[in-house]
C-alpha cells in the first residue's frame, strides 16, 4: 500500500487563468504560501472561542505566576512589633559606661520592648473605656442609660431648703413609677425676685452656657433653664421687663408674666406682628417665655394641643422642666430627670400636667426639657441631666434672694 503523504504541497499559481475568488478575505488571505505547511485542522480560519479561550489560559497562567504566594497577611499587632523593633535597633545602642539601673528611664530606652509596649497601650484603653462606661448616664454604646449606682443623686426630705424674711424655697426629691422628679415651692415677696438672665449677659450675644455658668454671675437662689428663646429665633420675648423681641408665631403657646408676678398665657395670637407685644409691653408685663403647652388653668387639666411643637402624647418620656403658680407671689417648679434606666425614664406631657395637679397648682406651663433639664439650687446642680453633663442654653429663669433696687 502506497504510504499515506501527510505534506501538502502547495500546488503552482498558473497565471494563464483567472484567480479564484476568495469573498471577503483580507488582501493578504488572496495569495497562498509556496512553502511546505502541515495540516490546519480547522481549515482556512481557525474559531474565535478557540482563540478567546488559549488568550484567557495565558493571561491567567502569567498572572497566576506574577503574584506572590497566598500566604496569611501579618495583622495589625505584629506589624507594629515588627517594626518598633526594626527602628528600636536603628536608633538605640549599646551606651558606653555603666549598665543603666533596672527599671530607670535610660533603662527602658536600652531595653525597650514594643510589645510590653503595645501591653500598656492597650490596658490604658480598656482603663479608659471602664471609667467611660462607669460615668452615670453612660453606656459602651453612647446611649443615655445607666444602671443603678451609688453615683445617683439621692436627698433627704427638707435637705433642700432655703428661708429668709423675703423668701422661701422648698425642694423635695420624689421616686414613683420608675420616675425621679424634684418639686420646688417657691414663695417670694417681691415680683422682681423673678428674673431670667441670657448667655453672656445679652440677648444678642449669639453665644450659649451652661446654666450653672449663667446663674453664677448672678447668685440665685434657685434656677433652671428656660425656653431656649434663641434657639426658635421668633416669638414676643418680654424679659425684666424690656422688649427683646415681637414677632407673632403661633405654633408655640406664650407665658405671661404681669407686672403683679402672676402668670397666664396666650395660645390664640391671630393679630398683626408687633400688635401683641405692643400690647403687652403697655400692661408692663415683667416676663414672657415661648414653649408650652399649657398644662394647667384655673386649677384644671388644659386641653392639650393634638399636633404641636412639643409631642404630647402619653407614652412619649423625656426629661421635663415646668413652671406653675399656687398662688399669689408662690410659684411651683418641677424638674424630671430622664433617659436613664433604674433611675428616672422620663415623663410624658400628660403624666408631667397630672404632677402638678397632684401639687395644687392653678396653673402650669411646660418650657424646655430634654438634655436642657437642668435644676440649680444655691451654688450647685442638684439633678443629674440626661447627657452627663449640662447642655449649653441661651436663656435661664432665676429666683432671687433680694427685689430689684
Amino acid at each position: 500500500m502506497k504510504p499515506v503523504d501527510r505534506i501538502r504541497r502547495t500546488p503552482l499559481r498558473r497565471y494563464d487563468l483567472p484567480a479564484k475568488s476568495e469573498g471577503n478575505l483580507h488582501h493578504f488571505r488572496r495569495f497562498r504560501k509556496r512553502h511546505f505547511d502541515l495540516p490546519n485542522l480547522y481549515g482556512d480560519r481557525m474559531p474565535l472561542h478557540v482563540l478567546g479561550t488559549a488568550a484567557c489560559i495565558i493571561l491567567t497562567l502569567a498572572i497566576c505566576n506574577a503574584s506572590a504566594p497566598l500566604t496569611e497577611v501579618p495583622g495589625v499587632q505584629e506589624r507594629f512589633v515588627d517594626w518598633a523593633r526594626i527602628q528600636n535597633e536603628k536608633t538605640i545602642q549599646t551606651l558606653p559606661g555603666a549598665t543603666p539601673e533596672p527599671n530607670s528611664t535610660l533603662d527602658k530606652i536600652v531595653n525597650f520592648n514594643p510589645e510590653d509596649q503595645l501591653e500598656e497601650i492597650q490596658k490604658e484603653i480598656e482603663e479608659q473605656v471602664k471609667e467611660e462606661q462607669s460615668l452615670p448616664g453612660s453606656s459602651a454604646d453612647g446611649t443615655d442609660s445607666a444602671k443603678p449606682s451609688s453615683d445617683l443623686k439621692h436627698y433627704e426630705p427638707g435637705e433642700l431648703f432655703y428661708q429668709t424674711d423675703r423668701m422661701t424655697v422648698s425642694i423635695e426629691q420624689k421616686q414613683k413609677d420608675g420616675l425621679t422628679y424634684y418639686v420646688c415651692d417657691i414663695r417670694l415677696t417681691d415680683p422682681s425676685q423673678l428674673r431670667t438672665a441670657f448667655a453672656g449677659d445679652d440677648f444678642k450675644s449669639g453665644i450659649y452656657e451652661a446654666v450653672s455658668d449663667i446663674a453664677g454671675r448672678y447668685s440665685p437662689v434657685l434656677a433652671v433653664n428656660a425656653d431656649f428663646c434663641r434657639y426658635h429665633r421668633d416669638g414676643i420675648i418680654i424679659r425684666n421687663g424690656e422688649l427683646m423681641r415681637k414677632q407673632n408665631i403661633r405654633r408655640h403657646h406664650l407665658l405671661v408674666v404681669d407686672e403683679n408676678g402672676d402668670m397666664r398665657a396666650m395660645t390664640d395670637r391671630s393679630g398683626k406682628q408687633g400688635l401683641v407685644a405692643d400690647q403687652l409691653m403697655r400692661a408692663r408685663t415683667w416676663q414672657t417665655f415661648e414653649f408650652g403647652p399649657v398644662l394647667v388653668e384655673n386649677g384644671q387639666a388644659a386641653e392639650l394641643p393634638g399636633t404641636f411643637y412639643v409631642n404630647c402624647h402619653d407614652g412619649y418620656y423625656e426629661p421635663r422642666t415646668a413652671v406653675g403658680q399656687i398662688g399669689p407671689l408662690h410659684y411651683i417648679i418641677i424638674v424630671v430627670d430622664g433617659r436613664r434606666e433604674g433611675y428616672s425614664t422620663g415623663c410624658s406631657i400628660p403624666k408631667l400636667q397630672q404632677l402638678f395637679l397632684e401639687e395644687g397648682a392653678q396653673f402650669a406651663f411646660n418650657l424646655d426639657g430634654g438634655g436642657s433639664t437642668t435644676l440649680y439650687f444655691l451654688g450647685e446642680v442638684i439633678n443629674m441631666p440626661s447627657g452627663g453633663k449640662q447642655r449649653s442654653v441661651s436663656d435661664i429663669l432665676m429666683f432671687m434672694a433680694n427685689p430689684v433696687q
